[in-house]
């Protein structure tokens, strides 16, 4: 049993390029439309084309196209799971029947399969792109000034930006703990092959281990922002002043064009 220690969800790369400099607000606006966007692509050709858009905005920012193949190859079995699922499931020209539990493998199901894993695709790589071309600070003090016109209705914006900050970089840390309990569990004796029933129960030892160290982090950082005398967001000042600048505003209408080319061409594959 490997686990998949390449996740950068949640990790921050920094860069000298253009896509780092935007406003933190910017680029959570533009990502939100481009993923509302991605559920009125109703074919696999316009989530392609999609596609191939937002990777060639990872040399932009100055990022590893393996970057962005380690986030999608850590949720292969995700993709596995959703293609079966609607193989076995959806009513269609049958390409395989299982005899001993009679299920019937759909080509219309594989192609559905097929289309919802590449829009997954689609949002795990636009969420990775947001957290490496931004500073967890950068994105907890952006998300608060997106949040903060919800305080005139007492809805507390700078904690629900920290807890989401904090939640997304808890993400690597986790990662790289299951690793390291692994090895540890490797080198005395433990072992992850064999049936599937054995690799569920040698997850026990990883889990336990796991849950208490998340534990532990969490008391260490309320204990740190304790020490620091953190009472909330009330009166806090931030030492990054957000401003929008001309940089923002190309990226937008960037944005938009491509927006207006998937439409575009998602028209002319529906008349083909």
């Amino acid at each position: 049993m490997k686990f998949q220690t390449d996740l950068t969800l949640g990790q921050y790369a920094p860069r000298h390029s253009s896509i780092h400099l935007l406003d933190p607000r910017t680029k959570m606006i533009l990502l939100f439309i481009l993923m509302v966007s991605i559920f009125f692509i109703g074919s696999i050709e316009g989530l392609g084309l999609f596609l191939v858009g937002v990777l060639c905005l990872y040399p932009l920012a100055r990022l590893d196209l393996n970057l962005a193949w380690n986030n999608i190859r850590a949720f292969i079995w995700l993709f596995l799971i959703t293609i079966c699922l609607h193989g076995f499931f959806t009513v269609g020209n049958t390409l395989l029947t299982i005899p001993v539990v009679n299920w019937e493998l759909s080509k219309e199901g594989l192609v559905r399969g097929g289309y919802y894993s590449f829009r997954m695709i689609n949002l795990i790589i636009l969420a990775s792109l947001l957290t490496l071309t931004t500073s967890p600070m950068s994105l907890t003090d952006g998300l608060e000034k997106l949040l903060q016109p919800l305080e005139r209705i007492r809805i507390p914006a700078h904690e629900i930006a920290m807890v989401m900050s904090i939640s997304m970089r808890f993400i690597p840390i986790l990662l790289e703990e299951t690793e390291r309990i692994r090895k540890a569990q490797i080198s005395r004796g433990a072992s992850f092959e064999g049936s599937l029933i054995k690799k569920i129960q040698s997850l026990v030892p990883i889990l336990i281990p796991l849950f208490l160290s998340a534990f532990r982090k969490a008391n260490d950082l309320a204990l740190a922002m304790d020490a620091r005398c953190y009472r909330g967001g009330t009166g806090r000042t931030s030492y990054q002043i957000l401003r929008f600048t001309s940089r923002d505003g190309w990226a937008a209408l960037c944005t938009m064009l491509f927006f207006a080319a998937i439409v575009t061409f998602e028209t002319m594959i529906n008349h083909v």
